[in-house]
């Protein structure tokens, strides 16, 4: 209950201040307009079994580029404001840093899919199967983006510490979230195809992002503590330098 308290203090934080500006939100939901208007534009003239196929990829391959987004951002708070260190010697499990900035992304990743999902079925008649289905397409998009999300901010956290690193977030992340998105791919596939086995491909996806997220939360305080010795002795380094150039002019 002090790791779940903790955690929601920090999130609802975050997400207080992202509700004065709103500068995440609107910018990965620009984005995932952009893209939708994209695809339409481009593949709006498939048929009907070629869009089966086609929406599928559509949905996770924007959902992939609005999260690596999202991620470089999510830490951007205490590296812009220097209070990451501050952030590291509070009071407060290490674990919570993790699940409130899991918990952050997955708003904006659910917004953005909330936004994504209903643009795909005006387009593209074969995205139909959405709306036919909507508990299935909502546990699709949760269990999708949670192990999205889970893997993302892991390796988030551990280029937080440096300045200038975000280019190599998707670098790393997008070999590492390949498999888990193909198999994102096939569950919706089976989910616009109303395959009887729908649900067991959900509840399979679930126990996946399970798995996942226990091997992450396992090594997210030593990838954390590990990103920010760097900066550390940088800044020590700079200060050492400085405190002797003045005494030589003294």
């Amino acid at each position: 209950m002090r790791l779940a308290r903790q955690a929601w203090l920090l999130a609802r934080n975050d997400l207080r201040q992202e509700l004065r500006r709103f500068e995440l939100v609107l910018t990965a939901g620009f984005f995932a307009l952009v893209v939708m208007v994209m695809f339409a534009l481009a593949f709006y003239g498939l048929d009907s079994d070629a869009q089966l196929k086609a929406v599928p990829g559509m949905l996770w391959l924007a959902v992939a580029f609005v999260g690596a987004l999202t991620l470089t951002r999510v830490f951007d708070r205490e590296r812009e404001s220097s209070t990451f260190e501050a952030l590291l010697a509070a009071p407060i499990e290490r674990l919570a840093i993790y699940f409130a900035k899991l918990g952050v992304t997955m708003v904006v990743l659910v917004l953005c899919c909330l936004m994504m999902v209903p643009a795909l079925v005006f387009a593209f008649p074969g995205a139909s199967g959405f709306l036919d289905h909507p508990l299935q397409t909502v546990a699709l998009i949760v269990v999708g983006c949670l192990g999205y999300a889970g893997i993302g901010t892991l390796f988030a956290a551990g280029l937080a510490g440096g300045g200038g690193k975000n280019a190599l977030l998707s670098v790393i992340l997008y070999p590492l979230t390949t498999p888990f998105l193909l198999y994102s791919l096939a569950a919706t596939q089976r989910l616009l195809q109303s395959h009887p086995d729908t649900w067991k491909t959900l509840q399979a996806m679930a126990a996946i992002d399970l798995a996942m997220l226990s091997v992450a939360a396992f090594l997210f305080e030593m990838v954390l503590v590990g990103s920010s010795k760097t900066p550390q002795k940088q800044r020590g380094a700079a200060h050492f330098e400085t405190t002797r150039n003045s005494r030589r002019k003294t």
